[in-house]
């Protein structure tokens, strides 16, 4: 019996490499199909300065039918986005670490401010690998085994070219500017939504509001930081075969 199809969208900054630490285990239970967005990975060679609905194009066009999407951090915009578009194509959505809205505005207090999003970016500028590594560090916090996770996953990640400005700005862009607020109860394909204790990228309390805009929708939260796939990666797994 042929396993369940799982697609793989990755966040801002990244490509697919940051699977690594649960890509064995979760071959396991799936047939997987992660995918590098435009500009990112193994596809350094096209054109990543694109916005959400064209990178929502791009994911639809390389993706299998009838199966499982997970996302992580911008890829839950992406996986959104699509499941809003052909939801007949997309049997579950599992969002990690989602947000319908990554910025914080008067009516929304769930996000990071613009200050906080121009250091990121200033950050990423400079000296991409430095910045990167530390991100991943900073997730694994403490813990010996996450902190291994974190190393392997970043020389997986830098053995690709790193992605240009105009790759990483269209990015930052999107999170910028994307307000799926109104838009999530719309769909209509079962979701698990996947927040995270101690993150400080996408607070908890933004996935737990997506989860009571989206009708369809379970919650569950895990102990980790904003990337439980190199955290707990035993958790992560065990948290998407469920869904």
């Amino acid at each position: 019996m042929p396993k369940p199809k799982l697609v793989l969208l990755h966040g801002w900054a990244v490509h697919s490499a940051i699977w690594h630490s649960v890509q064995k285990d979760l071959s396991i239970h799936f047939d997987l199909h992660p995918i590098d967005l435009p500009g990112y990975g193994d596809r350094q060679a096209e054109d990543g300065n694109l916005g959400l609905d064209q990178l929502t194009d791009d994911v639809l066009t390389m993706a299998p039918e009838n199966a499982h999407w997970v996302g992580w951090s911008l890829g839950t915009m992406i996986a959104m986005s699509a499941a809003l578009r052909q939801s007949d194509r997309i049997d579950s959505l599992i969002l990690v670490s989602p947000t319908p809205m990554f910025m914080q505005a008067e009516d929304w207090k769930h996000g990071i401010t613009l200050p906080a999003l121009e250091n990121l970016q200033s950050r990423f500028h400079s000296d991409y690998a430095t910045a990167l590594k530390r991100f991943l560090l900073m997730q694994a916090g403490t813990d010996q085994v996450a902190r291994t996770n974190a190393k392997a996953t970043w020389q997986r990640l830098t053995q690709s070219p790193t992605p240009s400005t105009g790759t990483l700005d269209a990015g930052l862009e999107i999170l910028k500017t994307t307000d799926l607020r109104r838009k999530v109860q719309g769909i209509n394909v079962p979701t698990r939504i996947i927040t995270c204790q101690e993150d400080r990228v996408i607070p908890a309390a933004a996935g737990q509001a997506l989860h009571q805009m989206i009708p369809q929708s379970t919650l569950l939260e895990l102990p980790s930081g904003h990337a439980p796939m190199i955290e707990i990666p035993r958790q992560f797994v065990q948290a998407i075969s469920a869904a």
